[in-house]
């Protein structure tokens, strides 16, 4: 035959349909090439009783309705060639289909389940047992598992980037060894929002370049992942796709960039930790003709962070357990060995390198030889009615708070030393920020103290030549109605008292000798170098608990701002007592175990913590405007914290952490209190008299905004415990079929019934503001009814005024035109 006719039947082979699976309105179809199409059928989204096989007949049967997502598991060399075998059990909904080659050697497995009867996370080698998370699922959804055998994910060759932009087509071995890929067609299914915390934040998701590396919490990541981040996306179209959070060796891109400028790749980088990273490029990069990205949002489970283009804090992680078959018959050995050469033996399994230790194990037990791990990604995809409804189900499968933070940060701003007083803070200079911030009638909740207090990092004892009297200071905090907390974070230097007591104990991790480095010590955003507290030690944890309880009860301090938690910050090779099978275990036990101990409490970070009752701050702005970590970032990335589970956000300081000396103007300040002025918690420490009297007065005038609106917070609050729902919500949340709603990035809604729109653009008098549908009021002028679903173009906004807008007849409306303080 001809090189076409050859071609021709190649193609068909590869969009031959193998499977369709139904579950409720939505119809998952899969293709011999792994490329698959997300259905939804118009009118039927929530009918999960409609079909309950889960096969709906024929495979070559195309359903109706529309096609919400397009996307593709990533097979390997050779697999277009084998033969796909599908088998169906329709009684545990689940539909499999193996690649299998000439000699019937599995290249790869997939298995589809339908998500409404609950999702399953976790199970990975060497990780917990798999767990059935939110029993009542997600209907209209499908898990997808790919399953690679090791030694065919890593003989998977690479062959350069990727050229065509969509994820439907057959995609072959675009990818490194040892690599599980599910990828999905961004355009095809809207507009995107969630996932994680950028340095660049950009809302949608869709403008944004972000390169393929690791997803972890990160102090400004190699490809501009930073504090939080999440697993979760919600398009416009109403697709939600979820990643298992615990995927060992997680990597995400999205839209990540083909080509460089003039047609170069992307360029290796080596990424450090804290403050060396702010002064490198902000990431990501956005979508341009010199940064054109591939449009696919890419999941990929690997067996390892080594990555060519990226060396990270991470890059030689492994886990230091076994995985979970290697452990149980290397136990079955040992049993037979004498207890001495037992000892001897099990020492040399627990290696840095899982390789190794399989090597090892294997020399023990031949049969280990045929135990080879497999790469498991894991991802589930569901078609909803909307972007709401897509986000809600989502949400729906995450744990819940019992309760919310601290009413009084909910209801009243944060002070914190850290932006103006830097690491000079000394107690004569709190007493005097206090009494200024009271002369002025300027609402608070809390004075932090932050970085340096302590006489030395990780002592968790005031520096008495800079604090003479702490407790007289606490006291004379709380008569002025502050509540104290202070800046804590779970590292020690090797000359603290605190490391002499503990380091004995095994109470910090341990790691590799690196340059200049002793064993267990690492570089972070300061000096001197310190360890890390090991969190996976609940003696350690007990005794660090203990230690900051018996400071509360030494001065009276109310709680604590516990900052980093990052797993980037931890030695190289890290070793704890009880191994760790990801290193977002760290984020994970930095928040539960401890941070969680105490009412009043923010933390930075965060990983599966959706549950804890603890303000989310977002990670140090800078005091500029732009959307790369300045005052346009803080909105999309609010809205990114309601969508990922994390309601109770606190924007970074107002104003920014005016770093290396740049401090914002007086018009950059006041802008930004106005834009955080009604999100769930606010935090000053620049101080706007320094500025002006008139700076301070409109500092004033927009707190008590807030104050109209505090009871209306604290009620959103409680709603956030029962459902999770954001506090402040996208505007696409109030019309979510609303396309003039999906690319608002400098509007907020409290609630549905309060929209806020506050100037975010240097030198801005006016601004254009859209409505959803329906009557709403300006708060400075609430007898004047405005029609919504329609844009206010060129809307007065002078400096002193921030844009509110009510719903007619709601609660909230009546509330604040009875307000006695109402401007």
């Amino acid at each position: 035959p001809s090189l076409s006719s050859r071609r021709d039947a190649e193609e068909r082979r590869a969009s031959r349909v193998v499977a369709t699976v139904v579950e409720g309105g939505a119809t998952l179809v899969l293709r011999h090439s792994g490329a698959f199409e997300l259905y939804r059928e118009d009118g039927k989204e929530g009918d999960a009783g409609r079909i309950p096989s889960s096969n709906a007949g024929s495979p070559s049967v195309l359903p109706s309705g529309e096609v919400v997502a397009r996307g593709a598991v990533t097979l390997p060399e050779g697999a277009l060639l084998a033969e796909s075998v599908v088998t169906v059990d329709p009684a545990a909904g689940v539909t499999s289909v193996e690649w299998r080659d000439d000699a019937h050697r599995l290249l790869a497995g997939l298995r589809v389940l339908r998500a409404a009867g609950g999702i399953i996370w976790g199970g990975f080698n060497g990780g917990d047992t798999p767990t059935l998370h939110s029993e009542g699922g997600v209907t209209e959804g499908f898990t997808l598992e790919l399953r690679l055998p090791t030694e065919v994910a890593r003989e998977t060759a690479p062959r350069g980037q990727q050229r065509n932009r969509r994820a439907g087509r057959a995609r072959h071995s675009a990818l490194s060894s040892g690599v599980a890929e599910i990828c999905l067609d961004m355009e095809q299914s809207g507009m995107w929002f969630g996932g994680a915390h950028l340095i660049k934040q950009a809302w949608p998701l869709n403008d944004a370049c972000l390169e393929v590396g690791p997803y972890y919490p990160f102090d400004n990541g190699p490809n501009g992942v930073n504090t939080l981040c999440g697993n979760q996306w919600v398009t416009s179209n109403g697709l939600l796709v979820m990643v298992d959070a615990d995927t060992p060796f997680l990597h995400v891109g999205m839209n990540a960039i083909e080509r460089g400028f003039l047609g170069l790749r992307s360029l290796r980088r080596a990424w450090g930790v804290g403050i060396q990273n702010a002064v490198r490029e902000e990431l990501p990069r956005t979508d341009s003709w010199a940064n054109r990205g591939d449009g696919l949002l890419r999941l990929q489970a690997r067996d390892s962070f080594e990555c060519r283009r990226v060396r990270h804090p991470l890059s030689d992680w492994m886990p230091q357990r076994l995985p979970r078959l290697v452990e149980q018959v290397a136990e079955d050995v040992l049993e037979k060995l004498p207890g001495e050469v037992a000892t001897f033996v099990e020492d040399r399994l627990f290696v840095d390198s899982r390789l190794a230790a399989a090597e090892q194990a294997a020399e023990l037990a031949p049969a280990l030889c045929e135990a080879e791990t497999d790469v498991l990604c894991r991802v589930v995809v569901a078609a909803k009615a909307d972007v709401r409804a897509a986000t809600q189900a989502g949400l729906a499968t995450l744990p819940r708070p019992k309760r919310p933070p601290s009413t009084d940060m909910l209801a009243r701003p944060i002070w914190t030393t850290w932006a103006r007083y830097k690491q000079s803070v000394n107690q004569k200079d709190v007493a005097n920020y206090a009494r200024q911030i009271c002369e002025r009638g300027l609402s608070h909740s809390v004075m932090e103290i932050d970085d340096k207090w302590q006489r030395g990092y990780g002592d968790l004892e005031f520096d008495l030549e800079k604090f003479p009297d702490p407790k007289a200071m606490v006291e004379q905090l709380h008569a002025e109605g502050f509540l104290v907390t202070l800046w804590v974070m779970p590292f020690a230097a090797e000359s603290s008292e605190a490391y002499q007591e503990g380091a004995p104990r095994g109470y910090f991790c341990g790691g590799a000798k690196t340059a200049g480095l002793k064993e267990g010590f690492f570089r972070w955003w300061n000096s001197p170098v310190v360890a890390a507290l090991d969190l996976t030690n609940d003696e350690a944890v007990d005794w660090f608990v203990g230690r900051l309880k018996a400071l509360q009860r030494k001065y009276g301090i109310d709680g604590f701002k516990f900052d980093a938690g990052e797993p980037c910050f931890l030695p190289k090779q890290v070793r704890t007592q009880r191994p760790m099978a990801t290193p977002v275990e760290y984020t994970r036990l930095w928040v539960t175990k401890v941070a969680s101990q105490f009412e009043v409490a923010e933390v930075r970070t965060g990983h599966r913590c959706t549950d804890m009752p603890i303000f989310t701050r977002m990670g140090d702005r800078f005091s500029t405007w732009g959307v790369g970590n300045g005052l346009r970032s803080i909105i999309p990335t609010l809205l990114t914290s309601g969508v990922l589970g994390y309601p109770f956000c606190l924007p970074d300081i107002v104003g920014g952490n005016a770093y290396f000396g740049s401090f914002p103007d007086k018009e950059l300040l006041v802008r930004w209190a106005q834009a955080n002025a009604l999100m769930p918690a606010v935090q000053f420490s620049i101080a706007p008299w320094d500025y002006s009297a008139d700076t301070t007065a409109m500092t004033r005038d927009v707190l008590e905004v807030r104050a109209q609106l505090a009871d209306r917070l604290c009620e959103l609050a409680q709603d956030a415990c029962r459902k999770l729902v954001p506090i402040a919500r996208p505007m696409w949340w109030l019309a979510p079929r609303d396309p003039e709603t999906w690319r608002i990035a400098d509007q907020f809604a409290i609630g549905d019934d309060v929209v806020v729109a506050p100037v975010v653009v240097k030198g801005a008098r006016v601004r254009d503001i859209y409505l959803p549908a329906g009557d709403w009021l300006p708060a400075s002028d609430p007898e004047t009814i405005i029609a919504g679903g329609q844009w206010l173009r060129a809307h007065p906004s002078p400096l002193s005024e921030l844009p509110v807008f009510l719903r007619s007849h709601s609660t909230v409306a009546a509330a604040v035109v009875r307000s006695p303080v109402r401007r």
